[in-house]
C-alpha cells in the first residue's frame, strides 16, 4: 500500500516544483517555453498585463499609456520603483530592453516576435516611448509578454548576455538564489515587492524530473508538492491517492487539425472543400474534448480558433458538427465512397487526439494513419510540403489579441496549406491598421472563410491540469480566464495574487 506524503513544504515555507525540462537560464527571451515561463514570470514584471474579465490592459510597471502616432506608444511609469538589487526602475531600463530585443544584432530563439520594434527612447526618469515599424496595432499585447532588465547590470554582460537568467535581478516576487541546470533552481521571496500581493511561499525550489514515473513517485514520496500534470494517466494515478488533488485551468492552449487543401503533399483529395468537410464531419470534438484532453470537461466547447476574451475575437461561429453519415455522402459526392489513404501527423502531446481522429476517420471509409513526429521532424516536413493533415496545439504565446491567432496560421508560407491568398492579405491588413472595428471586421472575415472553406478545424481548449498536494491551493478566480497557465503560477501584480498558495 502506498503511503500518503510527507508535506515538508508547507511546514517550513517551502514549495518544491517539478520542471519537465531542464532550464537553461531564467531568461523568456534566450529561451521561451513552458517552464522558462514558469520561473522568469516569478522574478520579472513586464510593463502592462491584460485583464480577460473587462478585455482590457491595466497597469504593472507603467501607470498610464497614450498613443502619440501610428508608430509611437508613450507610457508614463510609477514612481519609486526598484529592482531586487535596491537600483531603481526607470524609463532608462524600459528604453533598454526594448532596444536590447530590438536590436539586429542581438541574437535569440523566436526574435520574429519583436520584428516590429523600432526602438524605444527615455523622454524622463517616468516616461519612455516605443517607437514600431509602421503600424502596429499588436504592440499592447506584445508588451504583456515583455519583461523589463535592469539595464546597469545586463548591459554588464555585454556579449555574454545569454548568461544572464543563471543569475538574473528582476522586479517581481521572488529572487533567484541559486541556479543549477541539472539540479534545478532556487528562488526566495522578496518581501520588498512593490507591484502586487506578496506570495504565501517563502520558497520555490524547481527541479528538473524530464521522466513522468519518476514525478509522480517523487510526489508520492514528499518530494514534490507541484506537477503540471501531461496525461489523463499521470492525473488519475495520483488523484485516486488521499493527499493529492488535480485543479484544472483553462488557459489559450488550443488543439486544431488543418488539411493540405493546397496540394503541396502531392495529396489532391482536399482540393475539394466536399472532401475537406467530410473529414471534419467525421469528428467527434465533444468525445475528444470529454475523454481525452485532461480537465477537457471543465472548458467549453471552442467555436473559433480565437478566444472570446482576445481582442478582436468575433462571437459565434459553427465548426462541422460531428455526423459520420453526413461525412460518408460528402466524400460520395467528392467521388470518394470508397476512401483515400491519408497519414495524419502530429507531434508531442497531441498525439492521443490525433489517434482518436483517426479512428474516427477509419470509421468513414478514410484509410487514415498516425504520423507521429519529434518537434524537429514535423517542422522540417511542414517547411518542405509534406503534410497531407495535421493535428497540433498552440498557446499564441499567451497573448490577448486576435491579430497573434491570424499571425500564427495565415502569415507564414510554411504554414501556408491552405492555398487562399485571401487569408495571409486580410492577416497582413488586419495587423497593421489602428481602428479596432476595422480589424474586428477582418477577424470576423477571415475567421468566417476559414469555417465555410474548412481549412482549419478547432477541436477543443486544452486547458492545464495542476497536481498538487492537499496543503496548496490553487485560485485562478481573481484573474478571470487565464492567458499561459504557466505564466500565471508565480505573478502577481495589481490586486490579483498569484495562482498558487497554501490552504488555510
Amino acid at each position: 500500500m502506498l503511503a500518503s506524503p510527507v508535506l515538508a513544504g508547507a511546514k517550513d515555507g517551502t514549495l518544491t516544483v517539478a520542471l519537465a525540462t531542464p532550464v537553461e537560464a531564467v531568461d523568456i527571451y534566450m529561451g521561451p517555453g513552458p517552464e522558462v515561463a514558469m520561473t522568469a514570470n516569478a522574478v520579472f514584471n513586464p510593463l502592462i498585463a491584460y485583464d480577460t474579465k473587462t478585455q482590457s490592459y491595466q497597469g504593472v510597471i507603467a501607470e498610464s499609456w497614450t498613443r502619440i502616432s501610428d508608430e509611437v506608444m508613450e507610457f508614463k511609469l510609477r514612481s519609486g520603483l526598484v529592482f531586487q538589487d535596491g537600483s531603481a526602475l526607470d524609463a532608462e531600463d524600459v528604453a533598454y530592453t526594448v532596444n536590447f530585443i530590438a536590436n539586429p544584432e542581438t541574437r535569440f530563439r523566436l526574435k520574429s516576435r519583436y520584428s516590429a520594434f523600432a526602438g524605444a527612447e527615455a523622454v524622463d526618469p517616468l516616461t519612455v516611448r516605443i517607437s514600431t515599424k509602421g503600424a502596429f496595432p499588436l504592440l499592447l499585447a506584445r508588451m504583456v509578454g515583455v519583461p523589463i532588465y535592469p539595464s546597469d547590470s545586463h548591459e554588464k554582460l555585454g556579449a555574454d548576455y545569454a548568461a544572464w537568467g543563471r543569475a538574473p535581478i528582476g522586479s517581481g516576487p521572488y529572487r533567484v538564489v541559486s541556479f543549477d541546470e541539472s539540479t534545478g533552481i532556487v528562488m526566495e521571496r522578496w518581501d520588498d515587492y512593490q507591484l502586487g500581493p506578496l506570495p504565501e511561499f517563502k520558497k520555490i525550489v524547481f527541479r528538473p524530473i524530464p521522466d513522468r514515473q519518476t514525478q509522480i513517485a517523487e510526489m508520492m514520496a514528499g518530494g514534490l508538492d507541484v506537477i503540471v500534470a501531461s496525461s489523463p494517466d499521470q492525473v488519475a494515478t495520483l488523484t485516486k491517492m488521499k493527499g493529492f488533488e488535480a485543479s484544472v485551468i483553462p488557459d489559450m492552449l488550443v488543439q486544431y487539425m488543418y488539411l493540405d487543401a493546397a496540394g503541396r503533399s502531392g495529396l489532391a483529395a482536399f482540393a475539394d472543400p466536399r472532401v475537406r468537410k467530410a473529414v471534419f464531419h467525421a469528428i467527434d470534438r465533444d468525445a475528444i474534448r470529454n475523454n481525452i484532453i485532461s480537465g477537457g470537461t471543465a472548458v467549453d466547447e471552442l467555436k473559433r480558433l480565437c478566444l472570446p476574451y482576445q481582442v478582436g475575437c468575433p462571437d459565434g461561429g459553427t465548426p462541422q458538427a460531428f455526423d459520420p453519415e453526413l461525412s460518408k455522402k460528402l466524400l460520395a459526392e467528392a467521388g470518394y465512397a470508397d476512401g483515400f489513404d491519408l497519414q495524419v501527423s502530429t507531434w508531442g502531446p497531441s498525439r492521443p487526439i490525433a489517434e482518436a481522429v483517426v479512428g474516427y476517420l477509419r470509421a468513414v471509409g478514410i484509410r487514415a494513419s498516425v504520423d507521429a513526429l519529434t518537434l524537429g521532424a514535423y517542422r522540417k516536413k511542414q517547411v518542405e510540403g509534406g503534410l497531407q493533415a495535421l493535428v497540433s496545439s498552440y498557446p499564441y504565446g499567451g497573448l490577448p489579441d486576435t491579430g497573434v491567432v491570424v499571425d500564427f496560421f495565415f502569415s507564414s508560407p510554411d504554414r501556408d496549406y491552405y492555398g487562399d491568398p485571401r487569408l495571409p492579405a486580410m492577416t497582413a491588413e488586419s495587423n497593421s491598421v489602428l481602428d479596432e472595428d476595422k480589424r474586428a471586421a477582418l477577424f470576423r472575415e477571415t475567421l468566417d472563410l476559414v469555417q465555410d472553406e474548412a481549412y482549419i478545424l478547432p477541436i477543443s481548449r486544452d486547458p492545464a491540469v495542476i497536481l498538487h498536494t492537499s496543503d496548496v491551493s490553487v485560485d485562478a478566480a481573481p484573474r478571470g480566464d487565464v492567458l499561459f497557465t504557466q505564466f500565471s503560477l508565480f505573478e502577481s501584480f495589481g490586486s490579483t495574487p498569484a495562482i498558487l498558495g497554501w490552504k488555510d
